[in-house]
């Protein structure tokens, strides 16, 4: 009887060190991606705020970007933040994200790490009107790859309700975009896919004009309807390059009680070149 004791009580030991071990790793935050190594072109080409916007869309436009836009072609953002693994545990994370605002593409790689090391990674993008995902890890046993006409879709979305915070004057200077009134603190960006419109619901704080939330229907993974999909700006506001955007970005699906990504901002850089990450 001693001896089983002996075996319980150092099995539980064991199995309470090794938690102890792997909780303690997801706590250590991974250093950030580094920038790029060029510097934001200031580009001193700038647009007037097109008439006959919805009220709330001209309020945000000028309490973030001011009361000219300037026209931004590129964009580079990093940080990190955490991600929601499946569901089962939170992940420290590091993200980068390239934008290319007149071909409508982006490209996000993010790493999740433990004890600051990278253990999984992969990129989600939408390049030449088609979106794709790739992750994997664990030395190549968890491999994960999707795409298709739902992968453009969702992706697609995610990149204009990304573009709203960064690239504030891609929603007005694209003229394949437009804007729709709702109410006197929402309004609807109408934006091309591959083929016919989709569009998100912006929802604007009524005293600062700023956006609180946006929303729309989306797909998800392979399911055959499309879920309700939320990005939220939370933990402030900083001003980068004379535009003011949210310092923390969420993700959830509505009918999920946790969200499963959370970005917390660090850099931007300008009109730089993108072109190698985008082919």
């Amino acid at each position: 009887m001693r001896k089983l004791i002996r075996v319980v009580l150092t099995t539980v030991g064991s199995l309470a060190l090794f938690a102890g071990v792997g909780w303690l790793g997801l706590q250590v935050k991974p250093k950030p991606f580094l920038p790029s190594r060029q510097n934001t072109q200031q580009d001193s080409s700038t647009a007037e705020l097109p008439p006959h916007l919805p009220e709330p869309v001209g309020r945000n436009l000028g309490a973030t970007a001011g009361a000219r836009l300037s026209k931004i072609q590129t964009a580079v953002v990093w940080g990190r933040g955490e991600f929601n693994f499946f569901g089962l545990v939170w992940f420290p994370m590091r993200y980068v994200a390239y934008y290319d605002i007149p071909k409508r593409e982006f490209r996000r790689e993010i790493e999740l790490t433990w004890f600051g090391m990278p253990v999984f990674g992969g990129y989600d993008a939408y390049v030449g009107g088609k979106g794709i995902l790739k992750f994997g890890g664990l030395l190549g046993l968890l491999n994960v790859s999707d795409s298709g006409a739902k992968t453009d879709q969702g992706d697609n979305m995610a990149m204009w309700g990304e573009l709203l915070g960064y690239a504030p004057s891609a929603s007005v200077l694209d003229q394949e975009v437009h804007w729709e009134s709702i109410d006197p603190t929402s309004s609807r960006l109408v934006f091309p896919p591959g083929h016919g419109e989709d569009s998100l619901r912006v929802q604007f704080d009524p005293e600062s004009g700023l956006i609180e939330h946006v929303s729309g229907m989306r797909y998800r993974d392979d399911e055959e309807t499309k879920a309700p999909w939320r990005g939220e700006n939370q933990g402030g506001w900083k001003t980068v390059h004379g535009i003011k955007m949210a310092r923390r970005s969420v993700g959830r699906w509505e009918d999920w009680e946790q969200p499963y990504i959370i970005l917390d901002l660090e850099g931007v850089q300008y009109n730089v070149d993108v072109s190698e990450k985008l082919r």
